[in-house]
């Protein structure tokens, strides 16, 4: 039996995003960097670049490019 394989749009994929990790996403997307993202948000740098990861695996993305283009297809820039 062959299983189907859901492929989730982009839409899906940034809802599934935590409130804090979209508020990463936003602002890896309007070009911060992530000492910027930790000063606006008031953590650590570290912490940025943990989440950063968590949102890359289940954006299935490897850089801030694609994360951009997510982004696009999403008409959130």
């Amino acid at each position: 039996m062959i299983k189907e394989i859901k492929v989730l749009s982009s839409n899906e994929l940034i809802a599934n995003l935590a409130s804090r990790e979209r508020e990463v996403f936003d602002l890896i997307v309007c070009g911060l960097r992530t000492k910027e993202i930790g000063d606006k948000l008031s953590i650590k740098p570290n912490t940025v670049s943990t989440i950063k990861k968590v949102i890359f695996r289940k954006l299935n993305v490897a850089t801030n490019i694609e994360l951009f283009k997510i982004a696009q297809e999403c008409h959130l820039v």
